[in-house]
């Protein structure tokens, strides 16, 4: 039955008064009521609907008071909610007295199910909780009393199939009837709602199948670049990371990535998207990885991967259909100065024409910025010639060639690269009639146009949609006759917050005035920044900035500039620089590296600074697994590889320690499971300044730490002491420091033996321990914080004041509180904390340090570099930390490597591995 079809039956339905019945037994998905009928109880509303699950507690808006309807459809949302799992569904509504219904047609036939008489409901079926209903809600309780909104919990269904399925929620006065109760007493007088969303309901995996590969061509792999990608099951609404290979004499260009149900079916079923198609550029991946973004992840998964032949897709350059310098007839006929962009919320993005007397004008130093799904209105400052028309291109798929297709009203169909324009044939972009006008319809970037910068075009021009211009016909038609112009300028395409990355070798960057750093940065926020030296003798030597868009890929797409980088001149320690606002258009790296000059005491001991393969798990050679024990940080302790994989695994040069919900049966009968390793029997010191980089996720029950534990634990705990160099709990921006010994834990003498310092728990923090045989200074991003110092009292040495004399390992552990000190964990959140690196400096021959590995500062195996056009390649047989600089001594480079990897670098002269590259 067609949409149309349904939509005359159910008219017709209400026009001859049918019972409800039969008005389920023949309309898809119907009301009782005309499905346009405005509200008129304007006391009462839903603002929202709402489901907890799995997901925590997903909202979609309905703003009623606005909309002012009874019926209201939100069904390009979609819920999740997993197969077999418990949920809630819940109103935000506005007023008393009325019940929550939820309904999902399981059965996809265009109705929701409900077996129901006055005496109550005798099978649910699509019916899935209600708050009240003959003075019972649908667990049975009686409901005496103005009745809960918010229904009883349900569970899906085990025998569910995985799918997109319509799902109502009702807010009425008693009455099961999914189309409302239309009685004297009902929805429309008591001001409820019914609203028809999607549900994705799923199984913990997600099916991936992959099209389009040739070895001739590529491979395509997971992102161990060693396992098949193709009919992989891979964890359903996660980041899938893959890798491509491409072969000699062929690009990689795009993946398309179809994904939802019912992938050979139709993409609309009764008014729901089943599934739908995103393409992802390959200029996005970094390396040879890629990821497909967890919102694709989302069922079934089709990916069809498009190569090739090297050189076919550089296009005609952004073609001109004359020479670059060619001049107009008259310069100053017209004068074009500016173009601009103004989004719906009023915010102009603007840049000046440059000056000249040509019909081209180069503009590629200059952008306007909007962001993916913004409905932008392009503006020029014109004057002149009145018959001008002004034409408005953007690159989307970065192919060096603008497209120009239009549908049979003359309109640019979906994907067009004409975006915009004011007048042609007698009508705009929008397909209304328009005479000779420079004014421009506004147009919409899609919402899936990943953030980069691309090449656009203006165009005057007259009645001519070439966006190389008008110059086919006689001279008196030439666009330089006309005076036009053709200005190519970039576009950027970016969200409201970039990624912060901060790269720092030998010491520290904390943010200004001895403060914490975020891992986001606001768009177009000027951003202050301070060196920060390990210890006294270790100077800055280099601070480089890079800006912009996808920092590891190529700098230039066919001429456009994603990224731009600088040093920063004359950088000293603890003194603040300022990144400008302008140069925070993207995602920001600042690399930076520390040199000690002779003079220092403390010299570099140790240190790990999680540069392994992305989800490769920490250097067993330095740590190992925390065992599962009784104490509240080791309750979880994952006991299984693939939980340990889960838990605590390296990714973007940091070490990822979670604690989340456990779905692994042989990790037994424990609610989660969490990461923690130490460097017991492998890695341990006794003094010496330790200092770790590490950021969390404040949340309620959250309890991680950073610390020391005895490598000697003879005496047992709290005797042979600990040190909690960092630990943050539940959501307070506050960093704890805290020693544990039989004489302040249990005899509660010299205290206090805990300090604290004010943070925003949720940006990077550098603590810092000094150990010293008489002394214990704790430092936050290099400020003091707290001291504990060793008594010269007799009786408390005795009673075991000081058991900081002996060797401790490191412990780095995500766990979670069970309301003893952090309240009670979150069995649905997913806790995570980074630790960016871990540093040991020691002063020559006070303190030792044991350790498994004869250079554990440095676990580099051979490295070879090879210049190429436009970079360096660089292969390690095994994973290993590579920096490269240019001839001034600034880093261009920093990362881990393992197998080949692609560096892009501009011409110049470079130092990778103590070799000189030169690229040309």
């Amino acid at each position: 039955m067609t949409n149309n079809l349904r939509t005359a039956i159910a008219t017709f339905i209400l026009a001859t008064a049918m019972t409800p019945a039969a008005v389920l037994a023949q309309s898809a998905y119907p009301v009782n009521f005309d499905e346009n009928e405005a509200a008129t109880n304007t006391g009462r509303y839903t603002n929202a609907i709402l489901l907890s699950s799995s997901y925590g507690t997903q909202q979609i808006d309905v703003n009623q008071k606005t909309e002012k309807r009874l019926y209201i459809k939100r069904l390009d949302d979609c819920l999740r909610a997993k197969i077999g799992e418990t949920v809630s569904v819940g109103f935000n509504w506005k007023g008393t007295w009325m019940c929550g219904y939820a309904y999902i047609d399981f059965g996809k036939d265009g109705k929701y199910d409900v077996d129901y008489d006055d005496n109550g409901v005798n099978a649910m079926k699509d019916l899935m909780t209600y708050s009240m209903y003959k003075n019972k809600d649908s667990k049975g309780a009686t409901v005496s009393g103005e009745p809960s909104i918010n229904p009883p919990s349900f569970a899906i269904p085990t025998d569910a199939k995985p799918g997109i399925y319509r799902m109502r929620y009702k807010v009425d006065w008693d009455s099961v009837d999914p189309g409302g109760n239309i009685s004297n007493n009902g929805i429309k007088k008591n001001g409820g709602v019914i609203v028809d969303t999607r549900i994705n309901v799923h199984g913990e995996t997600a099916h991936v199948t992959v099209k389009g590969t040739d070895p001739l061509k590529g491979t395509v792999t997971l992102g161990d670049q060693y396992t098949e990608l193709n009919n992989q099951d891979v964890e359903f609404g996660k980041d899938l990371t893959i890798a491509v290979g491409v072969m000699d004499g062929y690009d990689f260009i795009s993946l398309s990535v179809k994904h939802g149900y019912g992938l050979d079916g139709d993409a609309v079923v009764d008014g729901l998207r089943q599934w739908q198609e995103n393409t992802i550029m390959a200029y996005t991946a970094k390396g040879d990885k890629l990821t497909i973004p967890a919102s694709y992840i989302d069922g079934d998964v089709e990916i069809t991967v498009n190569f090739a032949a090297e050189g076919a897709t550089s296009g005609s350059s952004y073609a001109l259909n004359f020479e670059k310098d060619l001049a107009q007839m008259n310069p100053t006929a017209n004068s074009l100065t500016e173009f601009s962009i103004t989004n719906k919320a009023g915010k102009k993005s603007a840049i000046a024409i440059p000056e000249g007397t040509t019909v081209y004008r180069d503009a590629l130093t200059k952008e306007v910025n909007a962001k993916p799904g913004d409905v932008l209105t392009p503006g020029i400052a014109f004057t002149g010639d009145t018959e001008m028309g002004a034409y408005l291109y953007i690159d989307y798929n970065q192919d060096a060639v603008f497209t120009t297709p239009l549908d049979e009203t003359g309109k640019p169909v979906v994907g067009s690269e004409l975006v915009s324009f004011s007048a042609y044939n007698g009508k705009n972009s929008n397909g209304e009639a328009a005479g000779a006008t420079t004014a421009m319809p506004s147009f919409t970037i899609p919402d899936d146009l990943p953030t980069g910068v691309y090449r656009a075009r203006l165009k005057i021009d007259k009645n001519n949609i070439d966006p190389a211009g008008d110059y086919s016909m006689s001279d008196a038609l030439h666009i330089d006759n006309y005076n036009g112009y053709i200005v190519d300028f970039l576009l950027n395409i970016h969200n409201d917050k970039g990624s912060l990355d901060i790269d720092a070798r030998g010491g520290h960057i904390v943010g200004n005035g001895n403060s914490g750093v975020g891992e986001t940065i606001e768009f177009g926020s000027q951003l202050s920044l301070m060196p920060l030296a390990p210890a006294a003798g270790y100077n800055v030597k280099s601070i480089t900035v890079r800006h912009g868009h996808n920092l590891d890929g190529k700098q230039y797409i066919n001429g456009n500039r994603q990224w731009e980088e600088y040093e920063v001149k004359d950088a000293k320690n603890e003194e603040d620089f300022t990144i400008d606002a302008a140069k925070v258009n993207g995602d920001v790296r600042v690399s930076a590296l520390f040199e000690a000059d002779g003079t220092e005491e403390y010299k570099l001991r140790f240190a790990d600074e999680f540069d392994g393969k992305d989800y490769s798990l920490p250097n067993a050679n330095v740590w190992h697994n925390c065992t599962r024990e009784s104490p509240t940080w080791k309750r979880f302790t994952s006991q299984t590889a693939e939980g340990q994989q889960k838990t605590a695994f390296i990714r973007d040069g940091k070490l990822v320690t979670r604690c989340i919900k456990n779905t692994i049966a042989e990790e037994g009968n424990v609610d989660m499971i969490s990461g923690a390793i130490e460097s017991s029997d492998k890695m341990y010191f006794t003094y010496g300044r330790i200092e770790g980089r590490l950021r969390t996720t404040p949340h309620v029950g959250n309890f991680p730490a950073f610390w020391l534990m005895p490598q000697d634990n003879s005496a047992g705990w709290p005797n042979a002491g600990e040190i909690d160099i960092w630990e943050q709990i539940d959501t307070e921006n506050k960093t704890y420091h805290t020693v544990h010994t039989h004489c302040t834990y249990d005899l509660h003498l010299a205290l206090p033996n805990s300090g604290s310092a004010y943070t925003n728990a949720a940006d990077y923090h550098v603590i810092t321990l000094d150990w010293t045989p008489e002394l214990l200074t704790w430092y936050v991003d290099g400020t003091k914080a707290f001291s504990y110092a060793k008594t010269k009292q007799s009786y408390l040495l005795e009673k075991g004041q000081w058991p900081f004399d002996k060797p401790f390992y490191v412990i780095l552990n995500q766990s979670v509180g069970n309301n003893s000190w952090a309240k009670d964990a979150d069995v649905n959140f997913e806790y995570e904390t980074l630790f960016d690196y871990v540093r040991l400096y020691q002063k020559d021959g006070e303190g030792d340090i044991f350790s498994t590995i004869s250079d554990v500062k440095s676990n580099e195996s051979s490295l070879d570099v090879y210049a190429q056009q436009g970079g360096v390649l660089l292969v390690a047989p095994e994973t290993q930390h590579v920096e490269v600089y240019n001839t001034s001594g600034a880093r261009v480079f920093a990362g881990s490597v393992q197998g080949n990897r692609f560096v892009s670098l501009a011409k110049g002269v470079y130092i990778a591995a103590g070799k000189k590259i030169v690229v040309k």
